[in-house]
């Protein structure tokens, strides 16, 4: 079934000013202002270059990236031979590139799906022999029937979506003859983001939630063990606590790698909480109000351990950021004891940490000129080598260290509600930067990255089999301990709203998009729970007075469905027959049950009641008037919906509520 959203055109405003009959002319000046476009970090670019690299700015501070360099390739994709765009589409690629980032600054992925769509747009026009002008629906058809071919069902939709925001770029700033309003007809959202579908309750296995996006449990026994067994000396080990406190706290990972540096602290109440970021992409240097994970009881020992080790296991790293803070470059306290003149040979270079390739016949100080030929060496037995020994000195290790450091190492991270900054230094996981060889710079710190978390995960089977009980193989990303967390939240009885609150979001929508039990399940859940009494409403009440032989019965036949409604759950089955009293459900609904003691909903339940109360003033006026119309009617409903919103709160705890201060504490903030 296609996705209601697939119907829809993509919306974009146009670059250029003002708009001309002549087609090449508003090419012309779309090219004319990108060139004019200076966005931090792009200043240094060669625009003929088919290769872009970025070396600060926003673009290279997005996150799970290194703080490092950006490469944009402008070339068609690999499936299509690699070769670099040409002519107009060359220009037109870069232009809407860089347009695009100024208004919009979209991550470094996104960029570059949106230039490979655009590439497969200019092969389907080259292969017909027509210009950028000359672009028709049917040429869009051809390059999103290629990418089909190409691609699986996720990156297809979505190179899909980015050649229709292409054509719309084309048809807001006059770029073609026709105009294209193009959206590809077959495009849908894969299946397994979302659909239709439905088990039997009876099923066996409705008990059982089944996403690609939920961590299995031995996955989370094999962490365990991982944790408890492998050595603090181990090379990896730092990735193991990573992956504990990915399991533990449900954060994002580049929430977790962005943690400041700290220790666990107390609340008034003696709640154990972690300070973090919440933060899902970054712009730059913006602002990131700090927050207070609490953490669930159960972990609070294990997220103390893993804190504390990790505060130890970066001790090293975490010095030489400070040292590069100060200096403004790598830390070369590690060279101190060295005179400018002492001759450094690769028994030396070793005992300082360096690759001693370095000043090989390819290394880079003896290409950069910083390593000589020794004359007078001779071996052990005073001959004279075959080959001339090389050696460099003070002047050529630092000019080596200093190669790769970037300013963006220096740059602030997070910027708090305070207004201070924090740094590389300020990081509770750093580490030093690794080198081409294998090694770990000890004069270069880094934050841990994304890509670093992947790379490990490559070795996990192999650490499971050494240090575990079980055999494992890796289907799961940093990110599903999140959806795995929140499901097991959500089906602990934890409100949406107190979810979305634990999570750090903003919009409790976002949240169902975490929640993966099924509608099977969820209807199971509800049943026992009536039976345990910890539901409220008509049809809670009257399984109570019911025989526990019938109880099962009445509940199997009522509820087959489970829907959120803001204030309660509605159990009307929609696949039946649509409900005739939409809007209406905590007026007295037979279908309408509630959550006892369910926290999360109680500021929805008090303004439900302020809003009726004053809709019941409105009516009881209306009623006394001269016309009164239905108002009888409207204020029987009014009644029905006071009488459960009143039950619902004296549920939750709420026995004496004023509605009107209610609403003026809401007015007041």
């Amino acid at each position: 079934m296609a996705d209601g959203r697939s119907n829809r055109k993509a919306k974009v405003v146009p670059f250029i000013d003002q708009m001309e009959r002549d087609r090449q002319a508003n090419l012309n000046a779309l090219i004319k202002k990108a060139k004019l476009m200076k966005p931090d970090g792009f200043e240094f670019i060669d625009w003929q270059s088919p290769l872009w690299r970025i070396v600060s700015g926003r673009l290279t501070k997005l996150t799970g990236k290194n703080a490092g360099p950006v490469s944009i390739n402008f070339l068609y994709s690999q499936k299509l031979g690699s070769e670099p765009l040409q002519g107009e589409w060359d220009d037109l690629t870069k232009s809407l590139f860089v347009l695009r980032f100024h208004r919009k600054h979209q991550a470094v992925p996104n960029q570059r799906n949106f230039t490979t769509a655009v590439g497969y747009v200019a092969y389907a026009a080259n292969q017909l022999g027509l210009r950028l002008s000359q672009l028709t629906p049917e040429v869009l058809d051809n390059a999103c029937r290629l990418v089909t071919q190409h691609y699986s069902d996720g990156t297809a939709y979505n190179l899909h979506k980015h050649i229709a925001e292409f054509a719309a770029h084309c048809d807001a700033n006059g770029l073609c003859r026709v105009l294209l309003q193009y959206k590809y007809s077959k495009m849908k959202r894969p299946e397994n983001t979302g659909g239709l579908g439905h088990k039997r309750l009876d099923d066996p296995e409705t008990t059982k939630n089944k996403s690609d996006k939920l961590v299995e449990p031995l996955v989370f026994k094999v962490v365990g063990e991982l944790y408890q067994n492998i050595p603090q000396n181990h090379k990896y080990r730092f990735y193991v606590l990573i992956l504990t406190l990915l399991a533990c706290t449900g954060r994002r990972f580049s929430e977790i790698s962005l943690l400041p540096d700290q220790i666990l602290s107390s609340d008034l109440n003696g709640k154990r909480y972690l300070e973090y970021f919440p933060r899902k992409a970054s712009r730059g240097d913006v602002f990131t109000p700090k927050r207070k994970l609490y953490l669930p009881s159960e972990v609070v020992s294990i997220v103390e351990s893993v804190v504390n080790e990790l505060k130890l296991i970066t001790s090293a790293p975490r010095r030489t950021a400070v040292e590069m803070c100060r200096v403004k470059g790598p830390d070369l306290t590690f060279m101190e004891h060295i005179g400018k003149e002492h001759k450094l040979y690769k028994a030396d270079l070793i005992g300082l940490g360096i690759n001693p390739q370095v000043i090989h016949s390819h290394g880079w100080i003896r290409k950069n000129g910083f390593a000589w030929a020794d004359e007078d060496a001779v071996t052990c037995q005073g001959i004279k080598p075959a080959n001339p020994i090389y050696f460099t000195t003070k002047e050529g290790v630092e000019a080596y260290c200093k190669k790769n450091f970037f300013e963006a190492c220096l740059q602030p991270i997070h910027i708090d509600q305070q207004g201070k900054e924090y740094y590389l230094k300020d990081l509770l996981l750093i580490r030093f930067q690794g080198l081409s060889s294998g090694a770990y710079s000890k004069w270069t710190a880094t934050q841990c990255t994304h890509a670093m978390f992947r790379t490990f995960l490559r070795y996990f089977p192999d650490l499971a089999d050494e240090y575990a009980s079980s055999s494992i193989e890796v289907d799961f990303t940093s990110h599903h301990f999140r959806h795995t967390l929140n499901t097991l939240l959500d089906e602990g009885g934890l409100s949406d709203l107190l979810q979305t609150e634990w999570f750090g979001r903003t919009n409790p929508r976002d949240t169902k998009a975490y929640q993966h039990t099924s509608r099977e399940k969820r209807a199971l859940m509800l049943r026992e729970d009536i039976k345990k009494g910890l539901v409220g409403g008509q049809l809670a009440d009257q399984i109570k007075v019911l025989p526990v032989n019938v109880q099962d019965a009445i509940l199997q036949a009522r509820i087959q469905a489970v829907h959120d409604v803001g204030t309660g759950i509605c159990i009307h089955n929609f696949s039946q027959i649509p409900c005739e009293r939409h809007l209406q459900c905590s007026a007295d609904c037979m279908d309408y049950v509630w959550a006892k003691d369910d926290k999360g909903r109680l500021n929805e339940q008090k303004r439900q009641y302020a809003l009726t109360e004053i809709s019941r003033e409105a009516a009881e006026q209306r009623m006394s008037s001269n016309k009164p119309k239905k108002s009888s009617d409207w204020l029987l409903h009014n009644e029905k919906k006071l009488k459960t919103l009143k039950t619902q709160l004296a549920d939750n705890g709420v026995v004496e509520f004023n509605a009107k201060e209610f609403l003026k504490e809401v007015d007041h903030g």
